[in-house]
């Protein structure tokens, strides 16, 4: 269990640099989200105040992609599988037709670590070409396996940045 209660209450000077309430929770969600994809075999429940926002069940990484973005994602999904001798690639990609126009469920992770990758982002984006609108974003969630030595998680405080030892 992780209960998040009068974050820096007694440090004034971080509790100035907190966005709204609204905003903070935003951050709260991604972060959550982030774990339960990760982790879908695990059950996870995020509560805020009273009120409860998710309640997910273990299950398939599939099961819990409709459990956190609803259940229009379960024809709107396709699996994808690849493994070389280097590398392991499996998740679901969205159908070129239900690409939005926000960024926002565009989701690579590293050995179960989530990353932010501009050059993977836009291979994947890259994949969609003459498939979507300018200006759209398919739906995506990735899982790469890699043997740890060939990446550097240490490039961000974070750890949300990775180098690879060949990109």
């Amino acid at each position: 269990s992780i209960s998040v209660k009068n974050l820096f209450y007694n440090i004034p000077a971080r509790r100035n640099f907190l966005k709204s309430n609204p905003v903070e929770l935003r951050h709260l969600l991604d972060e959550f989200i982030h774990l339960a994809l990760a982790h879908p075999q695990l059950s996870f429940m995020m509560v805020q105040g009273d009120e409860i926002v998710y309640d997910l069940a273990p299950g398939k990484l599939s099961q819990r992609i409709i459990a956190l973005f609803g259940k229009s994602y379960q024809q709107q999904m396709a699996a994808c599988q690849e493994e070389t001798s280097l590398v392991k690639v499996t998740g679901y990609i969205g159908r070129p037709e239900t690409a939005r126009k926000t960024r926002g469920e565009q989701f690579i992770f590293v050995n179960n670590r989530y990353i932010r990758s501009s050059y993977l982002s836009h291979a994947v984006s890259h994949s969609f070409e003459n498939l979507i609108p300018d200006g759209s974003f398919p739906f995506y969630v990735l899982f790469i396996e890699i043997d740890p030595p060939h990446i550097d998680v240490n490039v961000h405080p974070t750890k949300t940045e990775i180098k690879f030892d060949d990109e």
